[in-house]
């Protein structure tokens, strides 16, 4: 089971990287696509941050703290020999998406990142499937750890 989430995560990662590979090639840097006016867009841009650009230009702190995230996920959390199928999608999710954001970073120095939503008016930061997928796979992480702390 464990090496299904390596597996799965890797696949991830590859998604994410190939989605990037695609939108590099069809967009200028800091130009978009209207998907969807005033809801989605696909907009290229390099954020050398974290979410919404924290700790801009910190590139090597982002890449210690990603391997970092890594080794706690794996160690503490991914030998728990109780998994449930939620918290395994969460760990393929989160390890994935921490994979693809560090790729982008010891290889670019910045995050490749392209989606663009515009939400009752409010733009909100432009991200990209590594991001989804460490959101979710937080949620249902954390949901399952729940969960499973009131049995």
């Amino acid at each position: 089971m464990k090496k299904q989430i390596i597996y799965f995560s890797f696949l991830v990662m590859l998604i994410d990287q190939i989605s990037k590979l695609i939108i590099t090639n069809i967009i200028i840097l800091n130009d978009n696509i209207q998907v969807i006016k005033n809801f989605f867009y696909l907009t290229y841009i390099q954020n050398e941050g974290a979410a919404w650009n924290l700790l801009y230009g910190n590139r090597w702190f982002l890449v210690l703290f990603s391997l970092f995230a890594l080794y706690i996920v794996i160690k503490y959390f991914l030998l728990d020999i109780n998994i449930v199928l939620k918290e395994k999608i969460g760990y393929i999710l989160l390890i994935g998406g921490i994979l693809g954001n560090l790729v982008d970073r010891v290889i670019y120095g910045y995050v490749i990142d392209w989606l663009d939503f515009y939400i009752f008016g409010y733009n909100y930061p432009v991200f990209n499937i590594a991001d989804a997928s460490i959101v979710i796979g937080s949620i249902l992480v954390i949901w399952g750890l729940l969960k499973g702390s009131k049995k």
